[in-house]
């Protein structure tokens, strides 16, 4: 039995861009699920609430902020590749921010 598990504790700010990071952690997720590792995820601990919650709620923030779910084409939503640049998830991926304390939240999305 092989078991993967992708971290991401961001800490300085950028949050469409560790947003995208999120999600190509999910996509590398679903590679390792695919080549045979038994059970994978992805988990995510954020210390600031633009992460979830926030006036854009367009974009790559819908994900995070108002659907809570990745899936589909995910486009990078800054710098040269914006919209051109896109991570393409094979499954749909809901999740729960789930609260540590006011400002902390986590979510962890098992693979299937």
């Amino acid at each position: 039995m092989y078991y993967a598990i992708e971290l991401k504790f961001p800490t300085n700010g950028q949050y469409p861009e560790q947003m995208y990071s999120f999600v190509k952690d999910v996509k590398f997720m679903e590679e390792v699920k695919e080549r045979g590792f038994t059970k994978t995820a992805a988990v995510v601990f954020v210390s600031d609430k633009l992460f979830y919650d926030g006036k854009l709620t367009e974009g790559i923030y819908k994900h995070f902020r108002n659907e809570f779910a990745l899936y589909g084409d995910v486009f990078k939503p800054t710098g040269i590749n914006k919209n051109a640049e896109y991570v393409s998830l094979s499954k749909r991926h809901d999740f729960r921010w789930e609260s540590l304390d006011e400002q902390r939240k986590f979510y962890i999305i098992e693979i299937s």
